[in-house]
C-alpha cells in the first residue's frame, strides 16, 4: 500500500519540529515546502556584504528548562552545538545610574535564590518578586501591570526587562497569564541559558534538514503556497506559484507559516492580528575579551547587547515607535548605548539593521484570546507556529512545541482512518 503524504508548509522552527517528529516513523512520506531559498524562517542566517559577516537574524537563546526545543535538538543530534551562554550569570546595566549587576539563573528554585539580597538587582526588595506567585492564577483578561509595579527600580530592573524579553511587549500591555506561564516554563524552577556555539543555523536548522534527508523526507525550496483548494470537507489540493499538488484522501497538511499568511490561506481561520516589532543592529566590532556574552540594559535605547566572535548585536524589543526610522539613525542611536556600555570609541563601525515588523504576536490578553489550536475545521489541515495556542508566548520553545503538537495530531488522524 502507498503511504500517505504529509505536506509541511514552512521550514521555520515550527515546521522543522513537525517534520522531524513525523519523519521519526514510517507512517507517512514527509515533504517540506519553503517559500524562501533557505530554511530557518524568522531565524534564518543573513550575510552582510558590507561587513562580510554572517548574522543570525533572530539572536535567540534557549533555556535548559525548555523541554520541546531541547527534545528537537537531541533528536537531530545537535546537542553538542549548544553551550551555557552565561555561566557567571546574565549581566545587567542601568544607563541612567551607571549601576551594574548580574542575574544568576542556576538550577535551584528562583524563590530560594532571591532570599540572598546579593542575587537581586540593586534597589529591588524581595517583596517586589511576590507578584510572580500570583501570576499562575491570573485570569485571561488580566495584564502584568495589574500585579507587578509599573514604576521604580523593580519595574525598570525586573518586570519591564522580563516583559520585553519573554512577551515582546511592555508590562502595561502584557498578558499576566502568559507572564506566569513564561516564568513557570523558564526561570521559576531554575534553568541555565544556552546558545549555539556557531549560530542557530548550524545548531538547529542545518542538522534538522540533514536528519530529514536521512529519514527520506523531501525538502523543496522557493515553493510559495498561494492557496488551499478545499472539497468534500477536506483540503484537496495545494496551489503553489508554479504548480498544483492534488492530495489523496489520506494526505495531510501542516501549515507552519506566519499567522497573517495562515489566516489568508485557511478559510475562517482566526489568528492574532497585532504584532510586536523588533530591531537587531549587528555591528562589525568585537566585544572586549572580558565582556559578558549577554547584557540586559535598563533605561537605554536598546534592551539587550549580545557579543559573539567578531561582532556585537544590539536588540530592541517592542520597537514599533522606531521601526520606520532610517536605518542609519537606528544604528547611530544603538551604537551610543553600545559605546557607553563597552567603553568603545564613538565612531560607528560597520553595521547592519534588521527590522522585523512582525517579530512575534503581541502577547496581550486580547491577542492571546485569538490564538487558534493546531487543529482546524478541515480534518486534514493542522497548524504550527509560535502563534498557535501552546500556553506560552511566542518563543523558540513555543515554536518547537507547536510543531510537536501538530505532528501528534497528524499521527492520531492518520491512525483513525
Amino acid at each position: 500500500m502507498n503511504r500517505p503524504t504529509v505536506h509541511v508548509v514552512g521550514a521555520g522552527v515550527s515546521g522543522l519540529s513537525a517534520a522531524v517528529s513525523l519523519a521519526a516513523t514510517a507512517e507517512a512520506q514527509i515533504v517540506v515546502h519553503e517559500s524562501a531559498a533557505i530554511a530557518g524562517g524568522r531565524r534564518r542566517p543573513l550575510f552582510d556584504e558590507a561587513t562580510q559577516t554572517v548574522f543570525d537574524s533572530g539572536a535567540d537563546f534557549v533555556l535548559s528548562s525548555w523541554t520541546s526545543v531541547l527534545s528537537l535538538i537531541e533528536a537531530i543530534g545537535a546537542r553538542g552545538q549548544w553551550r551555557e551562554a552565561a555561566p557567571d550569570g546574565i549581566a545587567f546595566a542601568d544607563l541612567a545610574t551607571g549601576e551594574r549587576w548580574r542575574l544568576r539563573l542556576g538550577r535551584g528554585r528562583l524563590a530560594w535564590r532571591l532570599l540572598d539580597r546579593r542575587r537581586r538587582p540593586p534597589g529591588v526588595a524581595l517583596s517586589d518578586f511576590w507578584p510572580a506567585a500570583r501570576l499562575a492564577r491570573a485570569p485571561a483578561t488580566a495584564r502584568l501591570a495589574d500585579y507587578a509595579p509599573r514604576f521604580g527600580a523593580a519595574a525598570d530592573r525586573v518586570w519591564r526587562p522580563f516583559a520585553l524579553a519573554a512577551l515582546n511587549v511592555d508590562l502595561d500591555r502584557a498578558s499576566a497569564r502568559l507572564a506566569g506561564a513564561a516564568l513557570s516554563a523558564s526561570l521559576w524552577g531554575g534553568a541555565t541559558l544556552l546558545s549555539p556555539s556557531r549560530g542557530l543555523a548550524r545548531g538547529l536548522v542545518e542538522p534538522a534538514l540533514k536528519t530529514l534527508a536521512r529519514r527520506g523526507a523531501a525538502t523543496r525550496f522557493e515553493r510559495k503556497l498561494t492557496g488551499l483548494a478545499c472539497a468534500d470537507g477536506r483540503v484537496a489540493a495545494l496551489d503553489f506559484v508554479h504548480d498544483r499538488i492534488d492530495l489523496a484522501p489520506g494526505d495531510a497538511v501542516v501549515l507552519a507559516t506566519p499567522p497573517q499568511e495562515a489566516a489568508a490561506l485557511a478559510p475562517g481561520l482566526v489568528a492574532p492580528q497585532e504584532f510586536a516589532a523588533a530591531v537587531h543592529v549587528h555591528f562589525a566590532a568585537p566585544a572586549a575579551s572580558d565582556a559578558p556574552p549577554i547584557m540586559g540594559v535598563a533605561n537605554g535605547a536598546i534592551h539587550w547587547l549580545l557579543g559573539a566572535g567578531d561582532s556585537m548585536t544590539a536588540v530592541i524589543r517592542d520597537a514599533g515607535v522606531l521601526i520606520d526610522r532610517p536605518r542609519h539613525e537606528i544604528a547611530a542611536a544603538a551604537w551610543r548605548d553600545v559605546a557607553a556600555l563597552t567603553g568603545q570609541r564613538d565612531a560607528v563601525p560597520g553595521w547592519r539593521v534588521v527590522r522585523r515588523k512582525r517579530a512575534a504576536f503581541a502577547a496581550t490578553p486580547e491577542q492571546d484570546a485569538l490564538r487558534p489550536g493546531c487543529q482546524t475545521s478541515w480534518p486534514n489541515l493542522f497548524l504550527a507556529g509560535g502563534y498557535v495556542q501552546t500556553g506560552l508566548p511566542d518563543c523558540l520553545e513555543a515554536s518547537a512545541r507547536s510543531g510537536a503538537m501538530a505532528a501528534e495530531r497528524v499521527r492520531a488522524w492518520l491512525a483513525s482512518r
